[in-house]
């Protein structure tokens, strides 16, 4: 069907090789970090998005997951240690270093040979501190040239306001409050002491030379209050804009879960992704 469209419509069919759901498991700093593989349908190896969740108890895009399938790619989402019964300890470090581990995990044959993995054609698509942990990881890896952020939270530049700003750490407190159950977090004060440690390193803008090299999307909201786009969106986009960097950008009208904007940032998704080379 050359006019089957993705976002609105199921997949047709192909009961030799169906579109499937698995459970997937692999080791990040020795603990066991679980996972999800949307293995789309067709015979084959296929292209395959890392999917990376933001803050445990929030979105966790299962209907871009299914999307994408639906478009073509297996997709792999995971959950970081120490939250949604991974093992370890949560840190946004620990957060940030799961991505290497979920690469190594999809390039092995084990994919190649189970869910059919393409390992020489992998995208990052990242939401919140997803969004941060894609772009920051896609610079270790020269042949993953395709990264979509989804209202990217720039902790390195939120480090270095925190220095500055008391009343913010409050306020975030307060919000992180609400996902305490979803994490195995036995010092929340190392979370903010790990953002002013990495306030540089991990400041996006710091980057934007080797991410100008990159074939990036940039969503973000509007009326977003825990990525304000004028704190986490505008400069960075500025900085890549002016390393000459390929970014596209969007901004919808709405809010950090995009919870009444879904279908419109699931067609800017596959159509960015639909016109992607390896």
């Amino acid at each position: 069907m050359s006019d089957f469209d993705p976002v609105t419509q199921d997949q047709p069919a192909d009961p030799k090789f169906p579109a499937s759901l698995s459970p997937a498991v692999f080791i990040s700093g020795g603990s066991k970090v679980l996972g999800t593989m949307f293995i789309t349908s067709g015979e084959g190896l296929h292209p395959t998005v890392l999917l990376l969740t933001g803050f445990p108890g929030n979105e966790v895009n299962y209907d871009i997951a299914h999307m994408l399938q639906r478009q073509g790619f297996n997709v792999f989402t995971f959950y970081s240690r120490g939250s949604w019964g991974s093992e370890g300890e949560f840190s946004w470090n620990n957060l940030i270093e799961d991505i290497p581990a979920a690469v190594t995990f999809l390039k092995d044959d084990f994919c190649r040979e189970n869910f059919q993995v393409d390992k020489n054609r992998i995208v990052f698509v990242g939401y919140s501190m997803g969004g941060l942990s894609a772009l920051l990881n896609s610079i270790q890896f020269d042949d993953i040239k395709n990264v979509c952020a989804i209202t990217p939270f720039n902790i390195g530049m939120f480090g270095q306001l925190l220095t500055v700003n008391e009343e913010i750490k409050k306020f975030s407190s307060e919000k992180m409050q609400l996902a305490k159950d979803f994490v195995n977090c036995p010092n929340p004060e190392k979370l903010w002491d790990e953002m002013i440690q990495h306030k540089n390193d991990w400041n996006l803008i710091n980057h934007a030379e080797k991410l100008s090299e990159k074939n990036l999307l940039i969503i973000s909201a509007k009326h977003d209050t825990t990525a304000p786009i004028e704190l986490h969106h505008k400069p960075l986009v500025g900085a890549l804009k002016l390393a000459n960097s390929n970014v596209k950008e969007f901004i919808l009208e709405t809010d950090h879960s995009f919870s009444d904007k879904r279908i419109q940032l699931m067609r800017l998704i596959s159509d960015w992704i639909r016109q992607i080379k390896f």
